[in-house]
């Protein structure tokens, strides 16, 4: 039936029953005696009265199926399986970042393909593997711009992701934060300094961005529709929203999403790795600074969106649990800020304890207490220390005519 005839039938008016008519009386039906015949009780049977219709059988209640327990889901990866798939998509990203910077060098390169097609690898990981984002704490030597622009679009896209943003949208921003920092190959010499730069020396590195910009245009089989887009988000990555950043000091909504997404990435990757001249910051630490800055460097929705991917102990800070234990973060839980997955590293007096894995939700008395300086440790444990806070180098074999 259709709607349209429920509605017919919604608008007809209610039928009443008809009164009862008086009706004659039946007449009497002679009983035959033992001398009827045979056709006159034929004759009669058609006028005997319709027997009662037997009620139906009583149906016996049928025992109840006992509900069947829901299958158990298949085991996920190990944590040893997840890292070697992470370890196959950083070591992809980095070396297409070694590869981007030599070839941006010559006057035509063929480069947005390859690069969208490790990026794309990245993100596909990043969905179901947050053992890659750990991986984010190695450095290169002696150029740290390789791991550098790796991290940095690991960051970007997963930023990215959280932010909602899927397929060329995506694309688009891993590209950017890939290629944010190729204009920096015009100053070798200062970002490899081992000491800091002077103000004229700072002033100089900062026409990187320019420079990158004008690199793009080397790229022939990047699209001239996404080439505009691209140039504009390279040279904002390091303007800031209080109007404090370079080489435009933009403000606001003056600046792009996307050079917002890829500057706070690149400055906590600056932060929490080690510089020629100066060392690595506790990924706390730098959390703590920028949540502090929020508002003046990076839009709050920025920040916000950061620490919704990395928790405020991000994968590789040193932490001490309210056991008194000090461990490593290796793998933030979504949703929880003090109950990440930690390798227990020292036990309650400094001492180093066995190596364990240790998912803290599944303890929940057990969390995250505070952050630990290196400075902390080295007093308790030097030794330990020592061996703890060293900088986690990226073995890549890049030679020196790459360039």
């Amino acid at each position: 039936m259709k709607f349209s005839d429920l509605k017919k039938l919604r608008n007809l008016p209610v039928a009443t029953a008809p009164k009862p008519q008086p009706q004659e009386a039946p007449a009497p039906v002679p009983v035959p005696d033992k001398t009827d015949t045979a056709p006159a009780r034929q004759a009669a049977a058609p006028q005997a009265a319709i027997p009662a219709a037997t009620p139906p059988a009583k149906r016996e209640p049928q025992p109840r199926e006992k509900a069947k327990p829901a299958p158990k889901p298949p085991p996920g990866p190990s944590l040893r399986e997840l890292n070697a798939r992470a370890k196959e998509a950083y070591t992809r990203l980095i070396e297409q970042s070694a590869e981007l910077l030599r070839r941006i060098e010559q006057p035509y390169t063929e480069q947005y393909d390859t690069v969208l097609r490790a990026c794309r690898a990245a993100a596909a990981a990043l969905k179901d593997n947050p053992a890659l984002l750990g991986f984010t704490s190695y450095a290169t030597e002696p150029d740290y711009l390789y791991a550098h622009i790796a991290n940095t679009t690991i960051f970007s896209l997963a930023l990215g992701r959280a932010s909602g943003l899927e397929g060329k949208d995506l694309d688009l921003l891993g590209f950017c934060a890939m290629a944010h920092d190729i204009g920096m190959t015009d100053y070798r010499d200062l970002y490899n300094r081992k000491d800091r730069l002077s103000e004229e020396e700072f002033s100089e590195i900062t026409l990187h961005t320019e420079a990158g910009m004008r690199k793009l245009d080397r790229i022939v089989d990047l699209d001239y529709k996404l080439k505009e887009r691209a140039s504009l988000i390279l040279l904002q990555t390091h303007e800031r929203i209080d109007g404090t950043g370079y080489p435009d000091r933009l403000s606001a909504e003056q600046i792009d999403p996307f050079a917002q997404i890829i500057g706070i990435a690149d400055v906590y990757e600056a932060m929490t790795h080690p510089r020629p001249w100066r060392g690595a910051m506790n990924p706390p630490d730098v959390i703590r600074e920028l949540i502090a800055k929020e508002g003046r460097g990076f839009s709050s929705k920025t920040v916000k969106t950061l620490i919704a991917v990395l928790s405020i102990y991000p994968p590789n800070s040193i932490v001490t649990l309210s056991t008194g234990e000090t461990a490593r973060v290796i793998q933030v839980n979504g949703g929880s800020l003090t109950k990440p997955v930690v390798e227990l590293l020292l036990d309650a007096e400094f001492n180093p304890a066995p190596a364990r894995v240790v998912d803290l939700l599944a303890h929940p008395l057990t969390s995250v207490d505070r952050p630990v300086s290196c400075e902390e440790i080295a007093r308790k444990n030097p030794d330990f220390a020592a061996q703890l806070c060293a900088p986690r180098w990226w073995t890549m074999r890049v030679q020196e005519n790459d360039y």
